[in-house]
């Protein structure tokens, strides 16, 4: 991202522990874009801890689009940054790790929403009400914006501008396709960027990790496919974005190009080119530019999409569905991109775009309703970060720090006045086009999500056929 300053932290959380003592291994999740019906098991294994020195060093600019060990710096500036840069002894892992090799406890982690984990904090609840209590009460027939229930319970992470009563911590929940965050609980919780999202695309795709408002330590990219069935060797990692995408990696702006088609390819390893006959395929017009990208009509609509939500006093009203559009997905830092993808075990084209705080794909051939749908990127980074997922091939890789459970009962009062933050927007949009939206059903969706199996995960999320808790205002 232009014209930002990286400063390296050396360690990325205030208690580490191993994960060598945890008796219960949890079974991988899967890297499709919906929510899983399914995961693979995998056996657990050792991984040696890492052994790290600290040495100052004076940020220069650049851009790095390999998982080296040490990291380099964007940006321009008039004052000079001290980053420390990390040397980490451990195993090089020759064919990275196509599954996580961490065990984690059940009741810490459980994706697909199956731990019965409880909100971390109202304001969260209230969030994951407005849209997915209706999908879960089989109410609306439509994607998850969030998923079934949260994966974790609520977790401390570090946070440079966290306030001092929060000793350096933010509060974080994982869901299967965000990380929820208060960054200040002094702040007002009824106000809408009181809860964020996490840039878990920009994470994921540079190899490092937010612990500050413009602090990102140095911890490597993420080789996990960024759609399709568990195990697929087809769909594109989040590393082979790196080289078109605008990240702490580096920045890769594009052209505006409203008015055209998208009909450019992505491939498992980053190598592009172009399929001419994908401007045949609804959708695909540019719609909108911003942040130096462009976003196709499919992604376009369906962030400004209208449809029933339950508002603050628990009635059911129809709304946009995020507000502002750019809330859950935060801004465009890729291009579109169509990519190959095994889905149901069928070889299928799907549109693949990377915004900073999600991932979005586009399947024509899916049912109204989840056609486009956000990727499960909160299980992605919840295994790439604690479980050693997706390790590239040739990396050095150690023990990570252990996810760290919030105490209860500790709240901080809320109150002030909360500040979003984000990149700066010049915006060209194309003339409107009629807004996508949902509508009432009354008949019951696919079968219910399930935490360990050895089938296959398709692109489409389905409908629990179990109501998990209940969770209206």
């Amino acid at each position: 991202m232009k014209g930002r300053w990286i400063a390296t932290i050396t360690s990325l959380a205030a208690a580490s522990m191993a994960f060598g003592a945890v008796a219960l291994a949890q079974t991988p999740s899967p890297t499709a874009t919906g929510t899983p019906t399914a995961t693979a098991t995998a056996e657990s294994t050792t991984t040696p801890a890492i052994t790290a020195t600290a040495t100052a060093t004076t940020a220069t600019s650049g851009t790095t689009n390999t998982p080296a060990p040490t990291s380099a710096v964007t940006g321009t500036s008039s004052t000079a940054t001290t980053v420390s840069t990390v040397v980490a002894t451990g195993t090089a892992v020759a064919a990275g790790t196509p599954f996580p090799t961490i065990p984690v406890p059940a009741n810490i982690y459980a994706p697909g929403g199956q731990g019965l984990f409880p909100f971390a904090h109202s304001a969260m609840q209230q969030q994951w009400n407005r849209t997915d209590s209706l999908v879960i009460q089989r109410k609306v027939s439509r994607t998850w914006f969030w998923g079934p229930d949260p994966n974790t319970p609520g977790l401390l992470e570090p946070y440079a501008e966290a306030p001092t009563q929060a000793r350096g911590q933010r509060l974080v929940q994982y869901f299967d396709k965000s990380r929820m965050e208060i960054n200040n609980p002094l702040a007002n919780a009824s106000q809408q960027f009181f809860v964020t999202n996490g840039l878990l695309s920009v994470e994921l795709i540079s190899g490092f990790v937010q612990v500050g408002d413009k602090d990102f330590s140095k911890f490597r990219p993420a080789c996990i496919p960024m759609s399709g069935d568990f195990g697929d060797n087809l769909a594109p990692t989040y590393f082979a974005f790196q080289g078109v995408s605008n990240t702490q990696a580096g920045d890769h702006n594009a052209e505006d190009r409203t008015g055209q088609n998208a009909i450019e390819t992505i491939d498992r390893d980053g190598k592009l080119g172009s399929d001419p006959a994908k401007a045949s395929v609804a959708g695909v017009k540019l719609m909108h530019y911003e942040n130096h990208h462009n976003v196709p009509a499919a992604f376009w609509n369906f962030l400004n999409s209208t449809g029933p939500v339950y508002n603050a006093n628990g009635q059911v009203v129809n709304e946009q569905l995020i507000v502002p559009w750019f809330y859950a997905s935060g801004l465009p830092i890729s291009e579109p991109y169509w990519a190959k993808a095994k889905i149901r075990g069928t070889i299928t084209d799907v549109m693949i775009q990377a915004f900073e705080r999600r991932v979005l794909t586009y399947v024509p051939t899916n049912p109204k309703g989840f056609q486009v749908e956000m990727g499960n990127i909160g299980q992605h980074y919840f295994d790439w970060r604690y479980r050693n997922f997706g390790v590239c091939p040739g990396t050095v890789v150690g023990t990570p720090t252990a996810p760290v459970p919030a105490p209860t009962g500790t709240a901080i009062p809320a109150t002030g006045t909360p500040q979003a933050t984000g990149t700066a927007r010049v915006t060209t949009t194309v003339s409107p086009q009629p807004q996508a939206t949902t509508t009432s059903v009354s008949t019951p969706q696919a079968s219910s999500t399930v935490a360990a199996s050895r089938t296959a995960t398709a692109t489409m999320t389905p409908i629990p056929a179990t109501p998990v808790g209940t969770r209206v205002p």
